[in-house]
């Protein structure tokens, strides 16, 4: 096997003498000098006047207002003598009511009045059980007036109590009226109760109205059904046959309290008997 031929000199001496190429440098780097911003004052621009609206011919009409109306309530009292005969002769039946009621059962269940211990079957006993029974009428008006506007009787003659400024009555008003009531018994609550206003006395300082009320038509029958319920609790309690010996009694003994309440406002103006 024989070996390639040697190359020839005239190239091996080309390879030699060739120049070697350098790379280039790499580049610099640029320095930037930073900005340098000068402060300057701030420019103020004048505030430039809003342009003057064009005048308007003709009439300037104002917005409309609104304006609340308050409506006071319509009362219905009908016709006022009838209203004042009303008003009195239902205050009476609630006292005589209640008051009837009261002494019969004390009559028929106790022998001996627990306040003064006077036996209820003579005249000092009787008279202080009735008393007793009308200080507990009294109260009842206040308390129903107080809490439902009305009472037995109110209800049986369409009558309501009202609050001028609404609500319910409440136990103050009720007490002014109720405290009142005296005044306005001699003749100056009927008089004031004639007037436009309809209003005695007890009911101005009490804030009260006395109207016919809304139950006008079932008012009177849900009246008189209570009115026989009261009745009938001395023979449901008490029983028929004490109940008619209370009602004697009072036969009895009603003419002497009546000459004591007669001379009652004697005694206290010290005129003669």
């Amino acid at each position: 096997m024989s070996s390639p031929p040697p190359p020839p000199q005239d190239d091996l001496e080309a390879t030699v003498a060739m120049p070697r190429v350098q790379p280039p440098p790499p580049p610099q780097r640029r320095q930037i000098d930073p900005a340098v911003v000068e402060p300057r004052e701030p420019v103020r621009v004048a505030p430039q006047p809003a342009p003057a609206a064009p005048p308007v011919e003709g009439t300037l009409i104002p917005p409309p207002t609104r304006t609340v109306v308050v409506e006071r309530p319509q009362y219905d009292f009908g016709h006022p003598v009838g209203f004042v005969f009303a008003r009195f002769f239902a205050f009476l039946i609630d006292v005589a009511l209640v008051s009837v009621v009261v002494t019969s059962l004390a009559y028929s269940l106790i022998a001996f009045n627990p306040i003064t211990g006077l036996p209820t079957n003579s005249q000092r006993g009787f008279d202080a059980t009735f008393a007793l029974g009308i200080a507990i009428a009294l109260v009842y008006v206040w308390i129903c007036e107080a809490i439902f506007g009305t009472t037995i009787a109110k209800l049986m003659l369409g009558l309501h109590v009202f609050a001028v400024r609404g609500g319910p009555v409440g136990l103050g008003r009720a007490f002014v009226r109720g405290l009142l009531r005296p005044i306005d018994l001699l003749v100056i609550g009927g008089i004031m109760a004639l007037l436009p206003g309809h209003r005695r006395l007890g009911d101005l300082l009490g804030g009260t109205v006395v109207a016919h009320g809304g139950m006008r038509r079932f008012g009177p029958i849900l009246g008189w059904v209570l009115l026989l319920v009261v009745a009938g609790l001395p023979i449901v309690l008490a029983g028929p046959h004490p109940t008619f010996q209370s009602l004697v009694a009072f036969w009895e003994f009603l003419p002497g309290i009546l000459a004591r309440l007669w001379l009652l406002p004697h005694t206290l103006l010290g005129l003669p008997h």
